[in-house]
């Protein structure tokens, strides 16, 4: 089964610059002197750990260990395979990659890198979405009598709305989408994959269009492709469920997608928020009102990877959802998840309606402005809950509200912000602070913060586990950062070490890719064409990625960012600087051929001692043996000599 061809994965990873690829997905990545910054998009930090460093091509967060280049980064970011992180980079850069072998369908895995789907499956299956939500759209326009048409009237949706969200009609048939996928060239392992259809339970290959009779809106990923749809009674009391959804595919995971952030990544950094709602049709509301920094979750319950997702846009978080019993417990389901990964919270509250499409319908645009306007803050509408259920004019009603109430703040991440609200409380109560501070040491050790933990927990990823210290592994790391500095010592290293005298770790890999580019006159000083060498196998990189994250240099020269804190250019000190920094990285050379030369002889006189030993051995293959083990032994005694370390 073919990989993608090296020289396309060269042409896209020329073309997809990091910084570009990262400020798409994290747009508080900020430049910090030689390096850039943001928070990690992978884990909960409050300290930005997360750099990149523009000059190598590579990323590396020192809180979860996570790192490499733009391909695992996009790997990382979407949860894809090295093939399909490639296909959306070069679908977006503008980079072609060559068809597959004929007969190869979405879905099938490469035998020969277990984990890797074959290139060609993503881009298929994102082809296939799109060209059945154009059907969709399509049987919408064409049929203005149909039964969804007529439903869809009801709704009031503008046209322009309506083709910008590409709302559609799934037809009453068993196998329209069937029958139209089948004329451009989809075959059934492709829809079965992509869920678009069904099947009976009984085991037979029978399939049959999984959205019928149904208004339809598709759902596109971050990054603007269609991967799912949500499909949506028309029944005033329907039979079956109001919303049928696609299912789980390798596109399609409900869990981390959000609906419309798609359209809302622009808007939410201008806005300095995020409008999180129930629906597709709330959110349209928000956006016909002009609010386009909505998104609603998909299919699911909000999750803490989708608040990672909002994370990486905005800190502040607007929950506009149903205005009844339901939709308040929602409310306080999202707080759950967004309040202990330092999300600032607000409560939009409907008045005279139940939701923003009803809002919208009822009152007009201005209505809903004024809804995101005076959204109250969280902790504000957790009390005016607690008001009602208890009768704060009295002091068990008091007890019982704080008691609510606290079990929120507890969820809080900051300690000065927790301070705060006690405060409040108190103050909104009229009961001493130490009352309050009494009923939150309570609530402590009932577990409360013990859950906010947990949510922390699981939106951060632990620590990658550190390898033994090795010498080996030590020189291979300070060489690998050598031969990316300088091809002088990518040169050198190809003069000085015999053939099999690194090993086969990833790392020792890397150092034979770096002196292979300085043998073929290709050394450009970046090292990003490693990681892709290493994932077409699907190797770890996330070490790699913290070896080339910082230059080597010596102690007490690193300045702002970990780069050579350099004396003023042209001057005395700055010569007598690049003379200690190139005197240090070729002692530091030297000390790498050292410990790599020792291990490399040291495991061949092994060998050949047994062989010398060996009586199965010929005697004239024996005594050869011997006599290179004694000049092994002098090459040993040479080293220092050869390879003098200041």
């Amino acid at each position: 089964m073919p990989l993608i061809p090296e020289d396309v994965l060269e042409q896209i990873r020329l073309r997809a610059d990091i910084v570009e690829v990262v400020q798409s997905y994290v747009p508080t990545l900020k430049k910090m002197g030689m390096t850039w910054k943001a928070c990690c998009p992978f884990h909960h930090e409050k300290t930005p750990s997360f750099t990149v460093n523009a000059g190598r091509q590579i990323f590396k967060c020192f809180g979860c260990g996570k790192g490499g280049n733009v391909f695992n980064f996009v790997m990382e970011m979407e949860q894809l395979g090295f093939a399909d992180a490639a296909e959306l980079l070069a679908k977006r850069f503008g980079v072609y990659i060559p068809d597959p072998v004929p007969g190869q369908f979405a879905g099938k895995k490469n035998e020969s890198f277990p984990g890797q789907v074959i290139y060609g499956s993503r881009e298929r299956l994102c082809t296939l979405h799109e060209k059945i939500a154009e059907f969709y759209r399509r049987n919408l326009l064409e049929h203005p009598d149909s039964p969804v048409a007529a439903y869809f009237k009801t709704r009031g949706l503008p046209d322009d709305i309506a083709a910008r969200f590409m709302i559609g009609a799934a037809p009453d048939a068993w196998d329209s989408a069937i029958q139209f996928a089948h004329k451009n060239g989809f075959i059934d392992d492709e829809l079965r994959t992509s869920g678009i259809v069904s099947s009976k339970e009984d085991g037979s290959n029978h399939i049959y269009d999984r959205f019928r009779n149904r208004l339809v809106f598709p759902i596109w990923n971050e990054q603007g492709r269609i991967v799912g749809f949500s499909a949506r009674s028309i029944e005033k009391d329907p039979k079956g469920w109001k919303y049928v959804n696609s299912p789980e595919s390798p596109i399609f995971r409900k869990g981390r997608l959000l609906y419309a952030l798609n359209f809302a990544r622009t808007s939410i950094p201008k806005a300095n928020a995020v409008i999180l709602c129930e629906g597709q049709l709330d959110t349209i509301a928000w956006h016909r009102a002009g609010l386009t920094h909505a998104v609603a979750p998909q299919g699911t319950a909000f999750t803490a990877e989708q608040a990672m997702i909002l994370k990486r846009h905005t800190q502040n978080v607007v929950l506009a959802l149903d205005n009844d019993s339901a939709g308040h417990e929602a409310v306080f389901k999202d707080a759950a998840i967004l309040l202990p990964l330092g999300f600032n919270l607000k409560v939009a509250l409907y008045q005279g309606a139940k939701d923003a499409d009803e809002t919208l319908a009822k009152f007009g645009a201005e209505a809903l402005e004024k809804t995101a306007a005076e959204a109250v803050d969280f902790f504000e509408f957790a009390l005016t809950c607690a008001s009602q259920k208890y009768d704060v004019s009295v002091p068990s009603g008091k007890s019982a509200a704080a008691n609510d109430v606290v079990r929120w703040i507890l969820q809080l991440d900051n300690e000065i912000t927790r301070d705060f609200y006690i405060d409040w409380l108190a103050n909104k109560l009229s009961v001493s602070i130490d009352s309050i501070r009494s009923v939150v040491q309570r609530r402590s050790l009932g577990g409360d913060r013990f859950q906010a933990q947990l949510v922390r927990q699981e939106a951060t990823p632990g620590p990658a586990l550190k390898k033994p210290d090795k010498s080996m592994d030590k020189a291979l790391a300070v060489l690998l950062q050598l031969v990316c500095c300088s091809k002088e010592f990518a040169e050198a290293a190809s003069r000085d070490l015999p053939p099999g005298s690194l090993g086969s770790s990833p790392v020792a890999k890397s150092v034979e890719y770096m002196i292979q580019t300085a043998m073929n006159d290709e050394w450009d000083g970046k090292c990003d064409g490693i990681f892709n060498r290493l994932n077409q196998t699907g190797e770890d990189v996330s070490e790699l990625a913290e070896l080339l994250s910082a230059p080597l240099m010596p102690l007490g020269c690193a300045g702002q960012d970990g780069q050579p804190a350099s004396p003023q250019e042209n001057t005395p000190e700055y010569e007598a600087w690049l003379a200690s920094l190139d005197d240090f990285r070729r002692s530091s050379y030297n000390s790498c051929l050292r410990s790599i030369l020792n291990h490399y002889l040291m495991q061949e006189r092994a060998r050949l001692i047994d062989k010398a030993k060996n009586p199965d051995v010929p005697q004239e293959e024996r005594n050869a043996a011997v006599l290179r083990i004694t000049g092994i032994s002098k090459e040993l005694l040479s080293l220092s000599e050869k390879y003098p370390v200041k």
